[in-house]
């Protein structure tokens, strides 16, 4: 390729590369030059072919607040005010610490200042842990170094990956491209450039000038630009492969609501009105309150009963008073048995299988393992001949179809099954991985929904049992929407399980 042939735009480029002393950046050609800056990369890879530039590429960590994060810096941080109320009023009850902030802001309060130690729940009360107030203090100052542009130290790292995960402070990989003419060959090339044809028209091509002018060579053996189909999420993909199974199984797929009562979600499974799932903290409350139920009179008499005194369940309740008022409180959905619980009330007729697959809620800080919402599946087997093992047979049948042969059952406690097991699955090369949990669901349920059989039930989180499977190693990248690298997660394993 001749170095001296250059089009308008080289050697518009190539003038202003050269009256800059040293370096410079693409944005700044760009503006000097009125080309976007896609147009500058091609000419500047077309003069480094020549000769005529080089270039130098550096990356840098760049920080930067979200929209959270200013509103923190400006108005302070949740834990902050947490702990402005408990310096003012001492210990406090949750409920009186909700009327000051709010229930959105006093789980982000407590989540954050109870995984660092800064407050304490003790029953209904919060307590402050003064010794650690500092570590509020230095969030602030970090964020305001920050939101000013300072130097970033090495100490100050580990706690930016805190506010990282908290959705305060936005962490990009930022890459710099530095260009510099090779002076005087540079220079020659301006002096003695001919001018060079880019475009052929109908006006060149019939009066003949073409004849005249130098063209600008192409590269018939270059490969066009590579086009991608359009796929689905990956992620979408995994969770209907699992329905797939569930089907061929046997299984009819049931949904319910999002926003739900307490009744579905916790009374009805027969979970104590002060249990402690119900709390601020492992729950987020609707500011929403029902005028009814949707629920038969019989199965809120039968709840009632049940919870106070144990019915004909052989059990003996949980005494005290049944309070309707708390059962029609509004959450987001906690867990996917809910939607079963309202499934065995509608009196499906045995034999039955059932499975709902759906997004459940809780008030978890996020990092690489934990998010405040994921997808759980619940499925449920009801038959007059139903038993546990055959539950535990169905679970292994199930795993079989998903590839995974070796299943390990482990006996565990849930609140609203007996007898009830945790299950692991082999997964390589982690080994055994608990993704699972199941039961027969107790008698004080089964009267509670009106079910006369015996009803098997098993649930799991499917974005851990997705990482294990797909060896993801952040929670986050199931949700990611970064095309090159959901290309990259389309491997061969990825098209096995699907």
């Amino acid at each position: 390729m001749d170095k001296f042939q250059l089009s308008d735009n080289e050697k518009k480029l190539l003038s202003v590369i050269i009256s800059v002393p040293g370096d410079v950046g693409i944005d700044y050609l760009s503006k000097i030059t009125g080309l976007p800056e896609s147009t500058i990369n091609a000419i500047i890879e077309l003069l480094k072919s020549k000769g005529l530039v080089r270039e130098e590429i550096s990356y840098k960590i760049v920080y930067t607040l979200t929209e959270e994060g200013k509103k923190a810096l400006s108005e302070g941080l949740p834990e902050e005010k947490l702990t402005s109320l408990l310096l003012v009023h001492g210990p406090l009850s949750l409920s009186a610490v909700e009327a000051k902030l709010g229930k959105k802001e006093l789980q982000i309060a407590l989540g954050a200042a109870r995984k660092r130690g800064i407050v304490e729940i003790k029953g209904d009360t919060i307590v402050l842990n003064k010794e650690k107030l500092e570590e509020i203090s230095s969030d602030r100052e970090i964020l305001k170094i920050i939101n000013e542009g300072g130097s970033i130290t090495l100490d100050m790292e580990k706690k930016i990956e805190v506010l990282i995960r908290r959705g305060l402070v936005k962490k990009e990989l930022k890459k710099e491209r530095r260009i510099r003419a090779e002076l005087p060959l540079a220079k020659l090339a301006l002096e003695r450039s001919s001018e060079v044809l880019v475009k052929l028209t109908s006006y060149i091509l019939t009066t003949g000038n073409w004849r005249n002018t130098i063209i600008k060579e192409y590269n018939v053996e270059a490969l066009p630009p590579k086009i991608n189909p359009g796929l689905p999420h990956f992620y979408i993909l995994f969770i209907e492969r699992i329905k797939d199974i569930l089907k061929s199984l046997g299984f009819t797929e049931v949904s319910g609501p999002i926003v739900e009562s307490e009744f579905w979600n916790f009374d009805v499974l027969f979970q104590a009105q002060d249990h402690p799932s119900r709390e601020i903290h492992d729950t987020f409350w609707v500011d929403y309150y029902l005028k009814s139920l949707d629920a038969s009179e019989e199965i809120i008499e039968r709840t009632r009963t049940v919870h106070e005194t144990g019915g004909k369940s052989g059990g003996r309740g949980w005494g005290g008073f049944w309070k309707l008022e708390n059962a029609m409180r509004t959450i987001l959905r906690t867990q996917m048995t809910s939607v079963s619980a309202r499934t065995l009330a509608s009196n499906p007729k045995p034999p039955f299988k059932f499975f709902a697959i759906g997004k459940v809620f809780r008030p978890d800080l996020i990092d690489s393992r934990h998010l405040p919402e994921f997808y759980q599946l619940d499925a449920i087997i009801g038959d007059e001949n139903m038993s546990f093992s055959g539950l535990l047979g169905a679970i292994t049948e199930f795993f079989e179809k998903m590839g995974l042969k070796e299943v390990r059952f482990k006996p565990a406690y849930f609140p609203f099954t007996e007898p009830s097991v945790e299950g692991y699955v082999k997964i390589e090369p982690l080994g055994w991985v608990e993704v699972f949990g199941a039961g027969m669901f107790r008698p004080e349920v089964l009267e509670i929904v009106g079910t006369n059989v015996p009803v098997g039930a098993w649930g799991m989180g499917l974005d851990r049992l997705a990482m294990a499977l797909l060896g993801i190693d952040d929670i986050r990248k199931l949700y990611s929407k970064d095309v090159n690298y959901l290309r990259r997660v389309f491997s061969e394993k990825l098209f096995k399980l699907i």
